[in-house]
């Protein structure tokens, strides 16, 4: 993963070399992240259906669900910590309200985190694997990153804060639902 993270990184800033207008810097990093999410979650559940079988019998699928959306949330803000980080070392941090962009970027991978587990569960059940996964959650990613793209791009120009508070909601809100949805509909996916 860190390897994965410091080489796109560093292409990144071979290709750009500081000379990254914010929005640019803002797209590239939301890409990034992405695509260090679908990596980070694509070994969520990929050849483990003995270890599920054996899961299964001792116990919930709601407790097996919360425990793995917490596992992929946590080690995913460590991983959007290191990519940030590296990012903002090698192309550097136009980011004026850090407060707010940093916790726009906590709802953010957590929500992307939680989707990318729901459907890497239904593709390995599918048996579509990464292929199925990535039909599935972009889709359904967009409203999050499209929301999440707009916060970080408030927070680059700076200003009030009155400007973030409609988007936060939203953001906050999408994060809820997903989880809810986790939460509710893994037990039927777990039956089969």
């Amino acid at each position: 993963m860190l390897l994965y993270i410091g080489s796109t990184v560093y292409i990144s800033y071979l290709g750009f070399q500081h000379s990254l207008e914010p929005a640019t810097w803002n797209a590239l990093f939301w890409i990034l992240i992405t695509f260090i999410a679908m990596f980070a979650a694509s070994g969520s559940f990929a050849g483990r259906e003995g270890e599920m079988l054996y899961l299964y019998t001792l116990i919930s699928p709601r407790n097996f669900i919360l425990g793995r959306l917490l596992y992929n949330g946590l080690f995913m803000l460590m991983v959007t910590i290191v990519a940030l980080v590296s990012y903002g070392f090698f192309v550097g941090f136009p980011v004026g309200n850090i407060a707010v962009f940093l916790l726009t970027l906590f709802l953010s991978v957590w929500g992307i985190s939680s989707m990318l587990t729901v459907s890497f569960a239904i593709s390995t059940k599918g048996g579509g694997g990464f292929a199925l996964m990535a039909i599935i959650s972009f889709p359904l990613l967009v409203p999050l990153l499209i929301t999440a793209q707009h916060l970080s791009q408030q927070c680059m120009l700076g200003g009030d804060l009155s400007g973030y508070g409609g988007n936060m909601a939203a953001l906050f809100a999408l994060d809820v639902i997903i989880a809810a949805l986790c939460y509710l509909l893994f037990p039927y996916l777990w039956r089969d």
